[in-house]
Order: C-alpha cells, then sequence, then structure tokens
C-alpha cells in the first residue's frame, strides 16, 4: 500500500537560508546565479543547486554550493535566469501512427491540400491518414465524406478529429470496412446517417475502430523512432516526465521499446504509463497489472495506473451531460452504466490500483466521483489518489467532492483556449451557463482540490508555456477575445506552475522525488529565459525554454 506524503499549502517566495546534504561530497555540476522557484512553500527561492549522482545535494545561496566543487565540478552561471522545477505533464499520448497533420486547417480546401501533399509522399493505394480537423474546418460543423471523395476517389482516407474521439472516412474506407446501411452502432459508439440510413462517413467513439482497424500498424521500428523524437520534443518544451493516458495493454512493440530503454537506462524522459481499465478485467489481469507497478517501479518508467473512458467529448455530443446539449435532445453516451462501473472501481481499488477516468460532461464527473465514493464505503478509506480526467463541465455541486475524495482533478490548461472550434462549437452547444464554468481552473483550487495540469498531446500541443499562458489570460495566442473568456477562471502563474509541477508529481505518487527542487529529489528542472513570475501576462508567450534537465542529466539546450 502507498503511505500518504501531505503536501503543504503554497507560500510567498521569500529568501531563504542554503540547504545542504549533512555531508559535502564533490558535486558533478553546480548551477549558479539564478533565481529558482523551488516550488517548495517551506524554502521557495534560492540562488544555486549542487547536483551528484542524478540528485541534488545543496540548494541554497551561491555561497552555499561553494563546499560542494572539486576540481571535477562543472560549473555553470545561469546570468540571473529563472529556473523552476521540471514540468510534468499529467496526461499525455504517445502518437505512433504517422499522419498527416490537419491541425488549424480552418476549411475543407486546406484540408484536401495537406492530404493530397502527404499522400503525394506514399506508395500508389495507401491509406491517407490525418489527424487534427475539428467541426468548424467544415460548413455548418458537419464533417462528410462527399468533402473527401472528390479528391480520393480511389483510395481510402481516414481522418481522427482534433479529440481523437471521431473520425471521417471517405466512401472506398467504408467500403472495404464493409460499413454501410445495414451496419449497426457498435457498442459505445454511433455511425452518423442521411435520413435514409446510408452511412456520412462520420463516425464517432467506438464506430471509428469499425474503419481504422484495417489501417496497418506502424512497425517496431517506428515506434522506437517515435519513442525518441517524442521524448526529444517533450524536452524541449521543458518536460521531464510524462503520465502516458493511452491505455494499452502492456505488452507489443510499446510496452518492449520502453522496457527496454529503462533496462539500459537510456531514457532522457520519465513515463507513468496506464493500463486499461475494463470493469470485466479477470482476476488474472488485475494481478498482472499489480506486478507490473511492482516490476516498473524506478523513476524511468513506472506502471500501477489503469485508464478508463467513460464518455466522449462535447465537440461530438458524446460528453455525458445532466441536461441536454443546447437546442438539442442529446445528453451524450455514457459508456458503462453505474452499477457496472462502481463494481470495476471498487475490485481496481481493492487490488491497489489508482484508477483514472476520462470524464468530461457533468453527469460522467458524478459517476467518477461516486464510483470513488463506492470504492471507499466497500474497501475502506486508503491512499488511493484516483483521478478524474479532464473534467471541463463539472456540477459545481460535486466540486466540494474531490477534496473530500482525495480525487485528483486532472485538467489540462491548453483547453480553455477560445479559438474558433471553442467559440462556434463547443460553447454554444453548452450554452452560456455551462460554458462559463467549463475548463475553470479557478473554481478547483478554490474548492481546495489537488490540480494536475496536462495537454491530452497530441490533442493539443505539450507546450507549458503556452498552457500556462492559457490558463492565466484564457486567451488565444493571438490574444483574443478582448478580456478573456470567461476571464472569472483565471489563475495566478505561481498557481499554474504549482499544477505543473508539484501537484502533477503527486498526482503520480512522485511527490517525494520530483516536483519540487528539495536536497535529496531528483535533478529535475527547467531553465528559462526570462522571469516568468515576472512577466505580465499577456507576455508569456515570449518566455523560452533554454535549458532542460532531467536526473542531472542535461537533455536539451537551446
Amino acid at each position: 500500500m502507498r503511505l500518504r506524503f501531505l503536501l503543504p499549502a503554497a507560500g510567498v517566495l521569500l529568501p531563504v537560508r542554503g540547504v545542504v546534504a549533512q555531508s559535502t561530497p564533490v558535486a558533478d555540476i553546480v548551477y549558479r546565479n539564478a533565481l529558482v522557484w523551488t516550488g517548495d512553500s517551506a524554502r521557495p527561492s534560492a540562488e544555486a543547486l549542487a547536483v551528484r549522482g542524478g540528485r541534488l545535494v545543496a540548494i541554497g545561496r551561491d555561497g552555499d554550493v561553494q563546499p560542494f566543487i572539486g576540481p571535477t565540478t562543472k560549473q555553470v552561471d545561469l546570468g540571473g535566469r529563472r529556473l523552476v522545477p521540471g514540468f510534468i505533464d499529467a496526461h499525455w499520448h504517445l502518437p505512433t501512427a504517422s499522419r498527416a497533420d490537419l491541425v488549424g486547417a480552418g476549411n475543407v480546401q486546406e484540408i484536401v491540400a495537406r492530404l493530397q501533399r502527404w499522400a503525394a509522399k506514399l506508395p500508389k493505394g495507401a491509406w491517407v491518414v490525418g489527424r487534427g480537423w475539428t467541426p468548424s474546418d467544415f460548413p455548418q460543423n458537419a464533417a462528410h465524406k462527399r468533402y473527401l471523395d472528390a479528391a480520393f476517389p480511389d483510395r481510402p482516407v481516414l481522418l481522427t478529429d482534433r479529440d481523437g474521439h471521431q473520425s471521417l472516412a471517405n466512401s472506398v474506407a467504408l467500403r472495404l470496412a464493409k460499413v454501410t446501411a445495414a451496419t449497426k452502432d457498435p457498442a459505445q459508439g454511433v455511425i452518423e446517417r442521411e435520413q435514409g440510413g446510408a452511412p456520412t462517413g462520420l463516425l464517432k467513439e467506438s464506430a471509428s475502430g469499425l474503419v481504422s482497424r484495417l489501417v496497418p500498424p506502424p512497425t517496431a521500428a517506428d515506434i522506437a523512432r517515435r519513442i525518441h523524437e517524442e521524448s526529444r520534443a517533450a524536452a524541449s518544451l521543458g518536460n521531464t516526465m510524462v503520465h502516458e493516458a493511452s491505455r494499452r495493454a502492456p505488452r507489443g512493440a510499446v510496452f518492449e521499446a520502453l522496457a527496454a530503454a529503462a533496462r539500459a537506462d537510456t531514457m532522457t524522459l520519465r513515463w507513468y504509463v496506464s493500463v486499461p481499465f475494463d470493469p470485466n478485467a479477470t482476476r488474472a489481469q488485475l494481478l498482472h497489472y499489480v506486478q507490473l507497478s511492482k516490476q516498473f517501479s524506478g523513476p524511468w518508467l513506472r506502471y500501477g495506473i489503469a485508464k478508463g473512458m467513460l464518455d466522449g467529448t462535447v465537440d461530438a455530443q458524446t460528453a455525458a451531460m445532466l441536461e441536454p446539449y443546447a437546442n438539442t435532445d442529446a445528453t451524450g453516451l455514457p459508456f458503462w452504466p453505474a452499477g457496472t462501473l462502481n463494481r470495476g472501481v471498487v475490485r481496481y481499488d481493492s487490488a491497489g490500483l489508482q484508477v483514472e477516468l476520462h470524464a468530461i460532461g457533468d453527469k460522467a464527473v458524478r459517476m467518477a466521483l461516486d464510483a470513488y465514493a463506492q470504492a471507499r464505503k466497500v474497501n475502506g478509506v486508503r491512499d488511493s489518489r484516483h483521478r478524474v480526467e479532464h473534467v471541463e463541465v463539472p456540477s459545481p455541486r460535486d466540486l466540494p467532492r474531490f477534496r473530500q475524495l482525495g480525487v485528483i482533478a486532472s485538467t489540462q490548461a491548453i483547453f480553455a483556449t477560445p479559438d474558433v472550434t471553442t467559440l462556434t462549437n463547443y460553447a454554444p452547444l453548452l450554452g452560456p451557463k455551462r460554458a462559463a464554468l467549463s475548463n475553470n481552473f479557478r473554481q478547483f483550487d478554490e474548492a481546495g482540490a489537488v490540480q494536475a495540469f496536462g495537454s491530452d498531446y497530441p490533442v493539443f500541443p505539450m507546450d507549458v508555456i503556452r498552457g500556462i499562458y492559457t490558463a492565466v489570460t484564457r486567451l488565444t495566442p493571438e490574444g483574443t477575445p478582448k478580456g478573456g473568456w470567461y476571464p472569472a477562471g483565471r489563475i495566478s502563474v505561481e498557481a499554474a506552475l504549482r499544477h505543473y509541477t508539484r501537484d502533477a508529481a503527486y498526482a503520480g505518487f512522485m511527490e517525494t522525488e520530483v516536483g519540487m527542487l528539495r536536497v535529496g529529489m531528483l535533478a529535475d528542472f527547467v531553465v528559462l529565459s526570462e522571469d516568468i513570475l515576472r512577466v505580465a501576462p499577456e507576455q508569456l508567450l515570449r518566455v523560452k525554454v533554454e535549458r532542460t534537465v532531467v536526473g542531472g542529466r542535461e537533455v536539451y539546450t537551446r
């Protein structure tokens, strides 16, 4: 059973006395002349730190690290730059397939143009796959196969939307998959249809699998390369750890590649990897997941969390809502009955596994909290730290329950971006009352919940600085709309930093190792080009990551 470590309350930034280890071993490297935000409210600021063997052996004023400097110690003068704990992305996905990038296309013509450029590089007849479209890219916010058929009359096309919860297939792809008017909707999925029953090409939730199963999977070499590339990209944005939420079965190329890298000690990014949450999992499966959490419990690769999907998304109208979407009779698509969900959570909790449930709509969020309450009732109170992922549209009535039940609010700061899809599809579907409280991060802080920030990459960029900017300003990168989108939901820069570091570490049972800068903890930190705590909010995007250090290893230098 995991032990509970209480987090100290946030404090003001004040000068502190130096803190050093009891002995004074020679440091491998010393960083001096910095503005250090430690994330540790007991000792919030410093000027220098010393690293040995991947851990912090001293932190304090410049003079405090002097005893740790020997003839082999490397010294780095940071020129007064801001240094913060390494960023932790608490909700992240490893993209394994190579696809056309449709993010920000804006219209059908641009989508087709990007796909044609992509297809020109592929063998004749190969599947054309892409990701990143949004409903606002299509006329009347309605994706349809006719927009693809003219450009690709003889090869299959499958496009996943930005959120990953609906796909658009052309007629060739539907024909290959044998999806017709007679095809029934699969469990937890919807085939959108014309009035006569013919598929429109839009496939929601599990219905996407009817076609995606035919797309050739990436090779083991492809996956190993993607892990390397994505780790480098993460480091360039200051990420030192990710909570991988793809709920893959722990076998196959991804599992083997990560395990091999951990054994070889060649990782540059820490991973906390989810297994599938299935209410009907066998006892043998649960025992296997528990064994994995014991086998992989080191600082670079860890298991012990199970990811489940409880509903869909607002944009697809599959997020489960207590009241219908505006101007519709639709209330979304809960994936499990409450009784089935509750029994499953009780079983995973009894096995000592952490559970994270994707729940976006207020009905799904309530169902998740009810399931966690049932686990407490049946199994007793323990330090489970179960999580609700995304929790975009919670009922105000349920906010206090996060603290009461010890449940983590795993939110995504960048989701509050008021882009065209948010303003023309997402918000109108919710209506003004619910939209005003959606992706409102202040309400979780005021309710006393532990809130861990992530990106949901590749749904949105894993750019922490942009996430902080969004949480603080509720503006697009272009600075719109004037005054911010429902600005009452804004939080401070320091609060956002805390959610990306200390709180995210706590959400992954790593708060004694990472998320703060304290003697004895792992040396994970980021050096920024400017003082993020003093830059005007509207200027936050000019802050760049200068250097990323993970376990004392400099994995990125600008």
